[in-house]
Protein backbone atom coordinates (compact mmCIF):
# COMPACT_ATOMS: atom_id res chain seq x y z
CA UNK A 1 0.00 0.00 0.00
CA UNK A 2 3.16 2.24 0.62
CA UNK A 3 4.22 1.04 -2.32
CA UNK A 4 1.68 2.35 -4.67
CA UNK A 5 1.08 5.72 -2.48
CA UNK A 6 4.63 6.74 -2.75
CA UNK A 7 4.00 6.55 -7.00
CA UNK A 8 0.74 8.72 -6.56
CA UNK A 9 2.76 10.81 -5.23
CA UNK A 10 5.77 11.17 -7.66
CA UNK A 11 3.61 11.54 -10.21
CA UNK A 12 1.47 14.07 -8.89
CA UNK A 13 4.90 16.13 -8.16
CA UNK A 14 5.29 15.07 -11.88
CA UNK A 15 2.37 16.63 -13.22
CA UNK A 16 2.67 19.48 -11.13
CA UNK A 17 5.98 20.55 -11.41
CA UNK A 18 5.73 20.13 -15.98
CA UNK A 19 2.42 22.46 -15.69
CA UNK A 20 4.04 25.26 -13.98
CA UNK A 21 7.08 24.87 -16.03
CA UNK A 22 9.47 25.46 -12.81
CA UNK A 23 13.33 23.93 -12.55
CA UNK A 24 13.53 21.91 -9.46
CA UNK A 25 15.02 18.47 -8.82
CA UNK A 26 13.43 16.38 -6.06
CA UNK A 27 14.31 12.90 -4.04
CA UNK A 28 10.84 11.17 -3.57
CA UNK A 29 11.40 8.17 -1.35
CA UNK A 30 8.81 5.36 -0.84
CA UNK A 31 8.47 3.01 1.53
CA UNK A 32 7.47 -0.59 -0.30
CA UNK A 33 6.90 -2.84 2.88
CA UNK A 34 7.25 -1.83 6.37
CA UNK A 35 6.97 -2.70 10.11
CA UNK A 36 5.52 -6.39 11.41
CA UNK A 37 1.99 -5.55 11.67
CA UNK A 38 2.32 -4.30 7.50
CA UNK A 39 1.91 -7.83 6.09
CA UNK A 40 5.00 -9.88 6.60
CA UNK A 41 7.49 -7.98 4.94
CA UNK A 42 11.39 -8.62 5.82
CA UNK A 43 12.32 -5.63 7.22
CA UNK A 44 11.94 -2.22 6.05
CA UNK A 45 13.26 -1.50 2.16
CA UNK A 46 13.29 1.74 0.66
CA UNK A 47 13.55 2.55 -3.99
CA UNK A 48 14.77 5.46 -4.20
CA UNK A 49 13.57 8.15 -7.26
CA UNK A 50 14.85 11.11 -8.67
CA UNK A 51 12.95 13.28 -10.45
CA UNK A 52 14.31 17.10 -12.82
CA UNK A 53 11.99 18.89 -14.47
CA UNK A 54 13.54 21.44 -16.71
CA UNK A 55 12.37 24.52 -17.68
CA UNK A 56 9.67 25.72 -20.64
CA UNK A 57 11.64 27.11 -23.06
CA UNK A 58 10.51 30.61 -24.16
CA UNK A 59 11.18 31.50 -27.82
CA UNK A 60 11.71 35.00 -26.62
CA UNK A 61 14.54 34.32 -24.89
CA UNK A 62 16.28 33.73 -27.78
CA UNK A 63 16.20 37.95 -28.50
CA UNK A 64 19.43 39.08 -27.79
CA UNK A 65 19.77 42.88 -26.75
CA UNK A 66 22.16 43.40 -30.23
CA UNK A 67 19.85 42.09 -32.04
CA UNK A 68 16.67 44.42 -30.64
CA UNK A 69 19.34 47.58 -30.19
CA UNK A 70 19.46 50.24 -33.15
CA UNK A 71 15.88 48.31 -34.58
CA UNK A 72 13.81 50.10 -37.14
CA UNK A 73 10.38 50.31 -36.14
CA UNK A 74 7.43 51.03 -39.20
CA UNK A 75 4.07 52.38 -38.91
CA UNK A 76 2.19 54.63 -41.13
CA UNK A 77 0.71 57.76 -40.95
CA UNK A 78 -2.97 57.59 -38.63
CA UNK A 79 -2.21 54.51 -37.41
CA UNK A 80 -0.82 53.32 -34.81
CA UNK A 81 2.94 52.28 -33.78
CA UNK A 82 3.97 49.46 -30.98
CA UNK A 83 8.05 49.02 -29.83
CA UNK A 84 8.34 46.02 -27.81
CA UNK A 85 11.67 46.04 -25.57
CA UNK A 86 12.51 42.93 -23.95
CA UNK A 87 13.95 42.82 -20.73
CA UNK A 88 14.75 39.44 -19.81
CA UNK A 89 18.82 39.23 -20.54
CA UNK A 90 19.19 41.45 -17.36
CA UNK A 91 15.61 40.41 -15.05
CA UNK A 92 12.44 42.47 -15.04
CA UNK A 93 13.53 45.58 -14.35
CA UNK A 94 11.57 48.54 -14.57
CA UNK A 95 12.03 50.43 -17.77
CA UNK A 96 11.60 54.36 -18.60
CA UNK A 97 10.87 55.66 -22.31
CA UNK A 98 12.15 58.10 -23.88
CA UNK A 99 12.32 60.14 -27.36
CA UNK A 100 15.88 60.39 -27.10
CA UNK A 101 16.21 63.13 -30.14
CA UNK A 102 13.68 65.38 -28.22
CA UNK A 103 15.03 64.30 -24.88
CA UNK A 104 11.18 63.62 -23.77
CA UNK A 105 10.38 61.39 -20.82
CA UNK A 106 7.81 59.49 -22.21
CA UNK A 107 7.01 56.68 -19.54
CA UNK A 108 8.06 55.38 -16.18
CA UNK A 109 7.41 52.35 -15.61
CA UNK A 110 3.31 51.57 -15.90
CA UNK A 111 2.92 55.38 -15.89
CA UNK A 112 2.69 57.97 -18.58
CA UNK A 113 4.67 61.33 -18.23
CA UNK A 114 4.15 62.89 -21.50
CA UNK A 115 1.72 65.42 -22.14
CA UNK A 116 0.59 63.83 -25.67
CA UNK A 117 -2.50 61.01 -24.47
CA UNK A 118 -1.73 58.76 -27.82
CA UNK A 119 0.93 57.31 -25.72
CA UNK A 120 0.29 54.14 -23.69
CA UNK A 121 2.96 51.34 -21.43
CA UNK A 122 2.01 47.58 -21.54
CA UNK A 123 3.96 45.04 -18.96
CA UNK A 124 3.69 41.73 -19.87
CA UNK A 125 5.27 40.09 -16.86
CA UNK A 126 5.56 36.31 -18.19
CA UNK A 127 7.34 37.68 -21.11
CA UNK A 128 9.07 40.34 -19.44
CA UNK A 129 8.14 42.39 -22.30
CA UNK A 130 7.47 46.17 -21.80
CA UNK A 131 5.95 47.82 -24.77
CA UNK A 132 5.58 51.14 -26.01
CA UNK A 133 2.23 52.03 -28.27
CA UNK A 134 1.46 55.26 -29.92
CA UNK A 135 -1.86 55.86 -31.87
CA UNK A 136 -3.18 58.68 -34.23
CA UNK A 137 0.63 58.48 -35.62
CA UNK A 138 2.21 62.06 -37.31
CA UNK A 139 4.86 62.30 -39.08
CA UNK A 140 6.40 64.29 -36.30
CA UNK A 141 6.59 61.26 -34.40
CA UNK A 142 9.39 59.68 -36.35
CA UNK A 143 13.04 59.63 -34.54
CA UNK A 144 15.24 57.83 -32.12
CA UNK A 145 13.25 56.33 -28.82
CA UNK A 146 14.76 55.15 -25.93
CA UNK A 147 14.40 52.07 -23.82
CA UNK A 148 16.30 52.32 -20.37
CA UNK A 149 16.19 49.92 -17.98
CA UNK A 150 16.84 51.14 -14.18
CA UNK A 151 20.04 48.80 -13.19
CA UNK A 152 23.05 49.56 -11.83
CA UNK A 153 24.87 50.86 -14.05
CA UNK A 154 21.43 52.08 -16.42
CA UNK A 155 21.28 49.78 -19.41
CA UNK A 156 19.54 51.46 -23.03
CA UNK A 157 18.19 49.84 -26.40
CA UNK A 158 17.44 52.02 -29.26
CA UNK A 159 14.56 51.98 -31.58
CA UNK A 160 14.42 54.47 -34.37
CA UNK A 161 10.65 54.77 -35.54
CA UNK A 162 9.87 55.41 -39.48
CA UNK A 163 6.66 56.84 -40.34
CA UNK A 164 5.30 56.30 -44.18
CA UNK A 165 1.96 57.02 -45.51
CA UNK A 166 0.31 54.02 -47.18
CA UNK A 167 -1.36 54.90 -50.62
CA UNK A 168 -3.62 52.69 -53.31
CA UNK A 169 -2.96 52.14 -56.33
CA UNK A 170 -5.67 51.22 -59.56
CA UNK A 171 -3.87 48.57 -61.94
CA UNK A 172 -3.70 50.27 -65.48
CA UNK A 173 -4.94 53.98 -64.48
CA UNK A 174 -4.89 56.85 -64.55
CA UNK A 175 -7.25 56.45 -67.57
CA UNK A 176 -8.89 53.59 -69.07
CA UNK A 177 -10.65 52.83 -72.00
CA UNK A 178 -13.03 50.06 -72.91
CA UNK A 179 -16.07 49.32 -74.92
CA UNK A 180 -19.65 49.00 -74.25
CA UNK A 181 -20.91 45.40 -73.12
CA UNK A 182 -17.95 44.19 -71.48
CA UNK A 183 -16.98 42.87 -68.01
CA UNK A 184 -14.59 44.90 -66.74
CA UNK A 185 -12.58 44.47 -63.12
CA UNK A 186 -10.74 47.46 -61.47
CA UNK A 187 -8.47 46.32 -58.75
CA UNK A 188 -7.17 48.22 -56.32
CA UNK A 189 -4.15 47.15 -54.13
CA UNK A 190 -2.88 49.58 -50.81
CA UNK A 191 0.68 49.78 -50.58
CA UNK A 192 3.37 50.97 -47.63
CA UNK A 193 0.56 49.79 -45.30
CA UNK A 194 1.82 48.38 -41.92
CA UNK A 195 -1.71 47.15 -41.15
CA UNK A 196 -4.80 46.73 -42.48
CA UNK A 197 -7.48 49.27 -43.69
CA UNK A 198 -10.83 49.01 -41.88
CA UNK A 199 -12.65 49.50 -45.16
CA UNK A 200 -12.00 50.73 -48.63
CA UNK A 201 -14.54 52.43 -50.42
CA UNK A 202 -15.24 53.16 -54.45
CA UNK A 203 -16.54 56.12 -55.52
CA UNK A 204 -17.94 56.96 -59.27
CA UNK A 205 -18.64 60.87 -59.89
CA UNK A 206 -17.88 61.25 -55.79
CA UNK A 207 -20.70 58.57 -55.10
CA UNK A 208 -19.73 55.75 -52.98
CA UNK A 209 -20.89 52.24 -54.86
CA UNK A 210 -20.29 49.51 -52.67
CA UNK A 211 -23.66 49.01 -51.68
CA UNK A 212 -25.14 50.83 -54.34
CA UNK A 213 -28.53 48.66 -55.00
CA UNK A 214 -28.73 50.57 -58.48
CA UNK A 215 -26.14 49.01 -60.16
CA UNK A 216 -24.98 45.63 -61.42
CA UNK A 217 -21.53 46.06 -59.70
CA UNK A 218 -19.67 43.56 -57.41
CA UNK A 219 -16.79 44.81 -54.80
CA UNK A 220 -14.98 42.86 -52.91
CA UNK A 221 -12.57 43.04 -50.67
CA UNK A 222 -9.05 41.28 -49.72
CA UNK A 223 -6.65 42.30 -46.57
CA UNK A 224 -4.75 44.85 -48.28
CA UNK A 225 -6.95 45.22 -51.57
CA UNK A 226 -10.03 45.56 -53.59
CA UNK A 227 -11.63 44.41 -56.62
CA UNK A 228 -15.21 46.71 -58.39
CA UNK A 229 -16.43 44.43 -61.00
CA UNK A 230 -19.06 45.84 -63.94
CA UNK A 231 -20.54 42.79 -65.50
CA UNK A 232 -21.67 44.67 -68.37
CA UNK A 233 -20.58 47.99 -69.05
CA UNK A 234 -22.98 50.74 -70.10
CA UNK A 235 -22.13 54.38 -70.97
CA UNK A 236 -23.72 55.52 -67.46
CA UNK A 237 -20.58 53.69 -66.02
CA UNK A 238 -18.08 55.89 -67.76
CA UNK A 239 -16.44 59.07 -65.83
CA UNK A 240 -14.12 59.47 -62.46
CA UNK A 241 -13.63 56.54 -60.01
CA UNK A 242 -11.71 56.94 -56.57
CA UNK A 243 -9.99 54.01 -54.22
CA UNK A 244 -10.24 55.11 -50.83
CA UNK A 245 -8.69 53.29 -48.70
CA UNK A 246 -8.96 54.01 -44.86
CA UNK A 247 -5.79 55.66 -43.24
CA UNK A 248 -4.26 55.53 -46.98
CA UNK A 249 -3.95 58.30 -50.30
CA UNK A 250 -6.79 57.42 -52.37
CA UNK A 251 -5.91 56.33 -55.90
CA UNK A 252 -8.21 58.00 -59.19
CA UNK A 253 -8.80 56.92 -62.63
CA UNK A 254 -11.30 57.88 -65.56
CA UNK A 255 -12.87 55.42 -67.15
CA UNK A 256 -13.75 56.10 -71.44
CA UNK A 257 -16.74 53.92 -72.11
CA UNK A 258 -16.84 53.90 -76.47
CA UNK A 259 -18.93 51.97 -78.68
CA UNK A 260 -18.20 48.81 -80.17
CA UNK A 261 -18.36 45.10 -80.22
CA UNK A 262 -18.70 42.92 -77.09
CA UNK A 263 -15.24 41.30 -75.58
CA UNK A 264 -13.26 44.34 -77.10
CA UNK A 265 -10.42 46.53 -75.23
CA UNK A 266 -8.55 49.59 -76.21
CA UNK A 267 -5.86 51.15 -74.52
CA UNK A 268 -5.00 49.45 -70.76
CA UNK A 269 -8.45 48.07 -70.55
CA UNK A 270 -9.09 45.65 -67.99
CA UNK A 271 -12.29 44.23 -70.04
CA UNK A 272 -12.61 40.54 -69.00
CA UNK A 273 -13.56 39.56 -72.71
CA UNK A 274 -12.00 36.25 -74.47
CA UNK A 275 -8.24 36.44 -75.44
CA UNK A 276 -9.72 35.17 -79.08
CA UNK A 277 -11.47 38.12 -79.54
CA UNK A 278 -8.92 40.42 -78.13
CA UNK A 279 -6.47 39.07 -80.46
CA UNK A 280 -8.59 39.66 -83.46
CA UNK A 281 -9.57 42.95 -82.24
CA UNK A 282 -5.96 44.10 -82.48
CA UNK A 283 -4.71 42.15 -85.47
CA UNK A 284 -7.20 43.50 -87.73
CA UNK A 285 -7.41 46.70 -89.80
CA UNK A 286 -11.04 48.23 -90.82
CA UNK A 287 -10.70 50.76 -93.48
CA UNK A 288 -13.37 52.65 -94.94
CA UNK A 289 -14.94 51.60 -98.43
CA UNK A 290 -13.43 55.38 -99.95
CA UNK A 291 -10.19 54.58 -98.46
CA UNK A 292 -9.99 51.33 -100.21
CA UNK A 293 -10.83 52.61 -103.48
CA UNK A 294 -8.26 55.38 -103.49
CA UNK A 295 -5.56 52.65 -102.21
CA UNK A 296 -6.48 50.56 -105.54
CA UNK A 297 -6.38 53.64 -107.79
CA UNK A 298 -3.21 54.28 -106.70
CA UNK A 299 -1.43 50.90 -107.09
CA UNK A 300 -3.31 51.02 -111.03
CA UNK A 301 -1.87 54.31 -111.52
CA UNK A 302 1.68 53.40 -110.48
CA UNK A 303 1.63 50.16 -111.89
CA UNK A 304 0.32 51.66 -115.31
CA UNK A 305 3.59 54.33 -115.08
CA UNK A 306 5.79 51.57 -114.58
CA UNK A 307 4.63 49.60 -117.51
CA UNK A 308 4.79 52.90 -119.97
CA UNK A 309 8.65 53.42 -118.86
CA UNK A 310 9.42 49.42 -119.62
CA UNK A 311 7.95 49.31 -123.01
CA UNK A 312 9.06 53.39 -123.97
Amino acid sequence: MNTVFGLVVTLAVSVHLGVCGWSEEETLTAASASSAGGGGGDGSSYRKRELVVGPREDPEELITPEEQNNTEVTAQLGGTATIKCYTHFLGDEMVTWMKRDEDQLLTAGGEVYSSESRYSVAHVRHQKLWELSLRDVRRSDAGLYECQLTTHPPASLFFTLKVVEARAVVAGGPDIHVHTGVKLRLHCTVELATEPPSYIFWFHNGTMINYSPRRPLKVTNQHLASSLVINNVTWEDAGAYRCEPHLARAANLTLHVVEGEKHAALHNGHSEGTDADQTAMSNSIHLPPVAVLLLALCLLTVCDSRFHNVWA
